[in-house]
């Protein structure tokens, strides 16, 4: 609960870059990670994984031997992070800079990206960025995995944010919703292009 209420307060701070009033439930998260086959060697990066609820059902589901890196620009949510989950890695930083950072770490490009990232209230420039980021760091065949809740699924914004992912992958498929979730969302997964 303290985690939650502290995602809550961040996101009064500043709800452009948390984008959600409360963290994902266990319901969205499972269906987020889905089954994905994922061997020892196998990279999976988690774009803003906030308090962990995401990072938790992968923590229980990861097969041994396959890397994982969180990727958070909240100070805070990195510190609950790295005590939570000791055992794994977490840059502070933009997603943005996911090439750097992988090479930094000396990761291969990931089979799995997980975004719990508002995107449809992101800036079009830092959109685009991390779009475009992420269709090159992610290995042919690999997935990208991120939301949109319910209600806003047919606005504007999420519309032109589906649009924008046609470039880089195939084609969208979608998930949900999951109602067991505050609010309900769809899950969103599309496939790199090899």
């Amino acid at each position: 609960m303290g985690d939650s209420l502290n995602f809550f307060r961040s996101f009064l701070r500043n709800p452009t870059h948390v984008g959600a009033v409360w963290p994902s439930s266990r319901s969205l998260s499972r269906a987020l990670v889905g089954h994905l086959p994922l061997k020892a060697g196998d990279v999976v990066v988690e774009y803003g994984p906030g308090t962990g609820p995401v990072t938790q059902i992968l923590e229980e589901t990861l097969p041994p031997g396959v890397e994982y890196l969180g990727i958070e620009l909240n100070a805070e949510f990195v510190q609950v992070l790295r005590r939570r989950f000791p055992q794994r890695r977490f840059h502070h930083g933009s997603v943005a800079d996911v090439e750097q950072v992988l090479t930094d770490a000396g990761l291969p490009k990931p089979k799995l990206i997980i975004s719990g990232l508002p995107f449809a209230s992101l800036p079009v420039n830092e959109r685009k960025k991390i779009i475009d980021s992420t269709a090159k760091v992610l290995q042919p065949g690999g997935q990208f995995r991120t939301f949109q809740y319910l209600h806003a699924y047919p606005l504007p914004k999420a519309s032109k944010f589906r649009k924008s992912m046609v470039g880089g992958f195939g084609p969208l498929s979608l998930t949900g919703p999951v109602l067991c979730n505050l609010p309900p969302a769809f899950v969103l997964s599309y496939s790199a292009k090899g």
